[in-house]
């Protein structure tokens, strides 16, 4: 009995997975397939007098690969004065991404991200993670002992079950993001944490086409 069940376990282990990778296959497709005006339509563009840059955002645009419920994105930010990251007119670019879940943890921290890895036009990189955003909240449950077992009361158990959610931000340089609108296949990277797991996620040529092209739309109508 103990071994029909165990397979039945690792049979819909094989199964979900499965399921999951078929979705995010899916999401990609999809993503893929987005013409440049469906992704203008879900951009965000931000531009009040009293900020220092105009931002452009694409987290509206649907879910992608996200393991562990979340999303990833390309944001721009126009910079209209001069600041320490550069003077009126310069342009930085970033990868965003917000991830969420409800995981149990037994003793150990919530997560942090440490540096973000993925594949320039010169071959692999890796930059630092800025966490914009953490939030945590845990619970504790005292988990019956289950009864005797061969004469023996084994002891109660306390699981810890926390609700997390997390912004990540990291920035890229323009001639990545050109990069990634020259592929012909998602541009795929992993935010890695400091306990070494990873959030993989992509970006589609076609958002980093549009993203450079709503840059240069906005940076039109800047006064000089």
């Amino acid at each position: 009995m103990q071994t029909r069940i165990a397979l039945s376990s690792v049979m819909a282990a094989i199964i979900v997975a499965g399921i999951s990778d078929r979705a995010f296959a899916g999401r990609e497709e999809r993503l893929m397939k987005m013409s440049e005006a469906e992704i203008q339509e879900k951009t965000t563009v931000v531009n009040q007098p009293w900020n220092q840059a105009i931002m452009i955002e694409q987290n509206r645009l649907p879910l992608k690969r996200s393991v562990d419920g979340g999303r990833a994105w390309l944001d721009a930010a126009i910079l209209t004065k001069p600041s320490p990251l550069g003077k009126p007119g310069d342009v930085l670019f970033y990868v965003g991404a917000g991830a969420w879940g409800t995981t149990a943890y037994y003793g150990s921290e919530f997560r942090d991200y440490a540096h973000m890895k993925y594949m320039d036009s010169t071959g692999p990189a890796f930059i630092n993670v800025d966490q914009t955003d953490k939030n945590g909240q845990c619970s504790e449950t005292i988990m019956p002992s289950g009864g005797i077992i061969d004469g023996y009361i084994p002891p109660a158990t306390i699981e810890k079950s926390c609700a997390h959610s997390v912004e990540l931000l990291s920035p890229i340089l323009p001639g990545t993001v050109r990069y990634i609108a020259s592929l012909d296949h998602p541009w795929e990277f992993q935010f890695v944490a400091t306990d070494g797991t990873t959030l993989s996620d992509i970006i589609t040529p076609m958002e980093a086409k549009a993203l450079l092209d709503r840059v240069e739309k906005e940076k039109s109508t800047m006064k000089n």
